[in-house]
């Protein structure tokens, strides 16, 4: 089994606001009670050993701003009717009256975004859109899907270049679109012009770090299993959500 990665990574917020949105919107989701896990005695694999391994609830890890950004991280879905982080990401920046972006990175195979603002989704990303598909769609059903990264601009850091982060979105099944090398399945068809093999963990990697949504150099959150050391742990806040039975906790009332 390949990686799965599910991140929100919100503009320009607190970590305590953070914390609050995501509590209400997770009492939205019929969980109601929430603890803060101390996350002072417990090394980096101890965290994931002991909390989250097999234990039931919803737990998430939300770091202190990272220049703009402060990020959650979905560490497990242990619950009766799971439903994922990437699914909040409407409700969570209509809430908190910004931007929030989340990413989903679907073994290894395939990454998602969507960049939603106040409660409008202003764009989506989907690395290959053949990937779930048993049949080839038409051109303009393709193109219906495709990302407009003009979206990002306001967001953009200083001196990057739109078209640059394009291309590093548009690398692999895009490219071969563009390059009319879609093979009879819709599969990337590669040629001696064109590899489009794209390792996506890595593409992850480049497209946080263009962003600086950890730093200029850096983003551990396209694998944050191997990474949680470089999030300084006890500056977060681990939240762990569960269904009560009806007695809603008053931490965030």
């Amino acid at each position: 089994m390949g990686l799965f990665i599910t991140v929100m990574h919100v503009h320009r917020k607190s970590q305590i606001d953070v914390v609050s949105a995501l509590s209400k919107e997770l009492k939205n989701r019929s969980l109601d009670s929430f603890t803060r896990v101390d996350l002072n005695d417990y090394d980096d694999e101890g965290v994931i050993r002991k909390h989250i391994s097999s234990k039931p609830g919803n737990y998430y890890l939300i770091t202190q701003p990272h220049g703009n950004w402060t990020t959650i991280i979905e560490l497990g879905v242990n619950t009766d009717e799971p439903f994922y982080l990437n699914e909040l990401t409407t409700s969570l920046s209509q809430r908190l009256n910004t931007y929030a972006l989340s990413f989903h990175l679907h073994d290894d195979d395939v990454l998602y975004y969507n960049l939603e603002y106040s409660g409008e989704s202003i764009d989506g990303y989907n690395s290959n859109y053949q990937y779930f598909l048993n049949e080839v769609p038409d051109d303009s059903e393709i193109l219906s899907q495709r990302h407009d990264v003009k979206t990002f601009i306001p967001i953009l850091p200083v001196g990057k270049d739109i078209l640059d982060f394009d291309a590093i979105l548009n690398e692999g099944y895009w490219n071969a679109f563009d390059n009319n090398d879609l093979d009879e399945d819709g599969i990337p068809n590669n040629n001696s012009d064109n590899n489009y093999d794209v390792d996506e963990e890595n593409r992850f990697f480049r497209i946080g770090k263009y962003l600086e949504i950890f730093s200029k150099t850096n983003y551990p959150f396209a694998n944050w299993y191997i990474n949680l050391s470089q999030l300084n742990l006890n500056s977060c806040y681990l939240l762990k959500a569960e269904k009560s039975g009806g007695l809603f906790s008053k931490l965030f009332k």
